[in-house]
């Protein structure tokens, strides 16, 4: 470390890195003066009028088409910043701030300040974040398509080895953004782009650079007979030069790279040629967006989004909701979303926005349409997850996508009986289980969460990781939501099950049993909870969804077995998606987030009584079991 007078003055470092871009220029204008034999002024203009009107007409539509690809390029990172502005301003404003910057130079601050003029409400610190994700990304695209081009030209060995080199990081940054989305750099988080948004901006990069290597290919004279395929690589190497240096218009080392990749061209043509692209390519554009930062006006600047679809906490779900299985959004950080009378229970994951079993409320006839356009505005894929038939079918008239999945068991709890051949086996488990002297009985309202835990703790070291985010995890908040059944052996409890609750239905949600409980517990504590539920009257109970796919046949067929043995209506669901890519981005999100779920985090809960340190006497029955468990230490 150098010495505290050794140390570089601030002004001069705000010097230098201002003054170092047109060092840039400067040096390699003289570089390519010096190498170079140029033709007079005049013959450079009389070059230029040679050109014909129809190629200066396609080289403005080559423009245009680039310029539009521009402003969809800047929409992508509006959606990944969360600015909240819709797409028609946000694709003019990125149209006039990159024809400035390029033109300027010092893109980062020409830029974010035509992003900031041109959008009231627009943070300058949201406009400096816009602007680096566009340059950033942008020259990671390019980057990437001079790799796949480089493959197929005939190029060196060691440019070749550099293009596979660019490729592989391309993909690890893609395997990056699926597995591990967001990263913790020290204090700070970096949130990666997600697979549909990398996507967009790969097409959107190529679209640009094509058409804009277009309009300098329909810009060449007579006298330069190069082909389309074959100057576009050298113009992508030449663009990435240019935005590197920072330097005005990129002039001078965007120069230098097209002369010196094509040294057989003649330098009084290319350099005709490279004059009437910038006037068509960097000139123009720069007009007209000077007369838009002048006069705001001239641009429709909008506001931010429209909030047709409302956001809501989760701790509003209905309770005389149909799907008592969307409170799992109490804990996985889910969302009500409503559009118009209808509310979709959804996850917002890095990679998609999941929308969680049927419509809240007011269900529509072709389901949640609308989920496309809220996922689309955070760059995500859309799904809609295990849902019913009748969603399903709305949503494939729609034009959706749609892939069974799983069935729910399903029991009618006022008239469920044990007798029939078909629950044979649920018999046999609850005369094992009452042998053995298990007793079984809904928790009060305080539960003795310390035996529970223990007992959640023996679970998951037999049982292994826990799934979740989709499926129930041990939290006391979470639970204080759910119906709890506790089963009771010798004084301690051996397990339990939780169901989500609803005045329309109940579902099974947690079931945890002790390793070496006496076999029957599980049917015993799901009986009782039938039987609850009849006393309640409750038209439905689900003891919730197993796989039902082609894969399925080798997945937890226990589970399957244990439903089974209730005899319940086996009801198909399904899961759906705007097309097969985002059907193919959303599965492979869902495996990574039940297979490895993000922190558990505590689920807001109703003011609930405490439990007490006293220490009663032996029980006599459940009820006072129930009080001497709250009162256990560990």
């Amino acid at each position: 470390m150098l010495p505290s007078h050794f140390a570089v003055p601030a002004p001069f470092s705000r010097l230098l890195r201002f003054s170092a871009p047109f060092a840039m220029m400067m040096l390699c204008l003289w570089f390519l003066q010096s190498r170079v034999e140029l033709p007079s002024p005049q013959a450079l203009v009389s070059l230029i009028t040679q050109v014909p009107p129809l190629q200066w007409l396609g080289a403005l539509i080559a423009t245009c088409v680039s310029f539009l690809a521009l402003g969809r390029y800047d929409m992508v990172a509006h959606r990944h910043i969360g600015t909240g502005f819709d797409s028609r301003p946000v694709r003019g404003v990125g149209m006039v701030a990159i024809a400035l910057s390029q033109t300027v130079g010092f893109g980062l601050i020409t830029g974010s300040f035509a992003r900031w003029r041109l959008l009231p409400g627009l943070r300058p610190i949201q406009a400096a974040q816009v602007t680096s994700f566009v340059a950033v990304t942008f020259l990671a695209a390019l980057a990437a398509i001079c790799a796949v081009f480089s493959l197929v030209l005939p190029l060196s060995a060691l440019l070749k080895w550099g293009a596979v080199l660019t490729l592989a990081c391309l993909f690890f940054a893609v395997g990056l953004s699926l597995l591990f989305p967001e990263l913790r750099l020290a204090r700070h988080r970096l949130r990666l782009p997600s697979l549909t948004a990398m996507l967009a901006l790969l097409i959107w990069a190529l679209v640009d650079v094509m058409a804009a290597g277009t309009a300098l290919w329909m810009l060449l004279p007579d006298g330069i007979n190069l082909g389309w395929t074959l100057l576009l690589p050298v113009y992508f190497l030449a663009l990435g030069a240019a935005i590197i240096s920072s330097a005005p218009g990129g002039l001078g080392p965007f120069e230098l790279t097209l002369f010196a990749l094509l040294p057989s061209q003649n330098p009084g043509d290319l350099m005709a040629a490279i004059i009437a692209f910038r006037l068509v390519y960097f000139a123009l554009p720069a007009l007209v967006s000077a007369g838009v930062l002048a006069y705001p006006r001239l641009l429709f600047s909008g506001s931010p989004c429209a909030e047709t679809i409302q956001q809501h906490p989760e701790a509003i779900l209905p309770k005389n909701r149909l799907r008592s299985e969307t409170g799992i959004i109490r804990q996985n950080g889910g969302q009500l979303l409503s559009c118009g009378p209808e509310q979709v229970a959804v996850l917002d994951s890095p990679q998609c926005s999941i929308g969680l079993f049927d419509p809240v409320a007011s269900p529509s006839a072709t389901g949640p349409l609308w989920l496309q356009a809220y996922a689309r505005r955070r760059n995500a894929a859309a799904c809609v997850y295990k849902c019913s038939a009748a969603t399903a079918q709305g949503l494939r008239h729609g034009g959706w996508k749609v892939l069974r999945i799983a069935e729910e068991a399903v029991l009618t709890p006022l008239t469920f009986s044990e007798k029939g051949s078909s629950r044979r086996q649920l018999r046999r488990k609850l005369r094992q289980a009452s042998k053995a002297g298990v007793e079984v009985r809904a928790a009060a309202p305080r539960l003795p969460l310390e035996q529970m835990a223990r007992v959640d703790h023996a679970w998951q070291h037999s049982h292994g990781h826990t799934l979740g985010t989709t499926m129930g995890r041990f939290e006391p908040g979470y639970l204080a939501h759910h119906k709890v059944f506790l089963a009771w052996h010798a004084q301690e409890i051996i397990g339990f099950v939780s169901f989500h609750v609803s005045s329309k239905e109940w579902c099974l949600d947690l079931i945890r049993i002790s390793p070496g409980a006496p076999d029957g517990t599980g049917h015993a504590l799901i009986r009782e909870a039938i039987a609850a539920a009849a006393d309640q009257a409750l038209p439905q109970l689900s003891l919730a969804a197993v796989p039902d796919h082609h894969l399925a046949h080798h997945v937890d067929k226990g589970l399957r077995r244990f439903k089974a043995c209730f005899a319940p209506r086996w009801q198909p669901l399904y899961m759906a998606a705007p097309g097969w890519w985002q059907m193919a981005i959303s599965i492979a999100e869902l495996i990574r987030l039940v297979h490895r779920p993000p922190r558990l985090q505590p689920a807001l809960q109703d003011n609930q009584p405490q439990a007490t340190a006293a220490s009663p006497p032996l029980p006599h029955n459940l009820d006072e079991q129930n009080e001497i468990a709250l009162s256990r230490s560990a």
